[in-house]
């Protein structure tokens, strides 16, 4: 795998939602939180990992670089919004039972 494709994968393609709670799982400290609170910094983990994925792929040139401070705003927004609904399908699969 490229890094363009990494990136487009975190930011995209549910890459995000999968190493935040990839990384809850190994920082000892925020295993250990609360249910509802864990939920919560998972899904705010993803959203930053992906927001700063966008902002790599943008300045290495595989995304758009947005030219005004508000079109950063907006692009941040939907790339956060888009990790943090992928990170709620992820969580909803892993609580599902298996079998």
């Amino acid at each position: 795998m490229e890094l363009r494709e990494f990136l487009a994968w975190i930011i995209s393609g549910g890459g995000a939602g999968v190493l935040a709670y990839l990384l809850m799982g190994q920082i000892a400290g925020l295993a250990n939180l609360a249910p509802k609170c864990k939920r919560a910094v998972t899904f705010l983990l993803s959203a930053v990992l992906a927001m700063a994925a966008y902002t790599v792929a943008a300045y290495a040139g595989y995304q758009d670089l947005p030219q005004t401070g508000f079109v950063w705003v907006e692009k941040l927004f939907l790339v956060a919004s888009t990790s943090f609904g992928l990170a709620t399908l992820i969580h909803t699969r892993e609580l599902r039972p298996r079998g």
